[in-house]
């Protein structure tokens, strides 16, 4: 039996958007690849989060494993530096 395809947007800093099919079996890596070149940007400092904020870290699990939802909006964003605690605040 053939497995539909589900939808998956994913979003960048700007509102950019990039939407796409999968199956479920596919990897994670994915994702992650067709959204760097279709964007065009580097994974370098981004993270994969799903809607709710919990992070996806491993990249080798499958979509579904990874518990990613057909219409689900993953924020694959830059990470945010944290302050130095030791230096205190403004």
């Amino acid at each position: 039996m053939k497995k539909e395809k589900i939808t998956i947007k994913v979003l960048i800093e700007n509102d950019r958007i990039y939407v796409d099919d999968y199956n479920a079996n596919q990897k994670v890596q994915v994702i992650v690849n067709k959204t760097l070149a279709n964007l065009n940007i580097t994974a370098e400092g981004r993270e994969l989060r799903h809607e709710d904020g919990e992070p996806i870290t491993d990249f080798s699990k499958t979509i579904e494993e990874a518990n990613i939802q057909d219409g689900e909006c993953l924020r694959f964003v830059k990470k945010s530096t944290k302050p130095d605690r030791d230096k205190g605040f403004a």
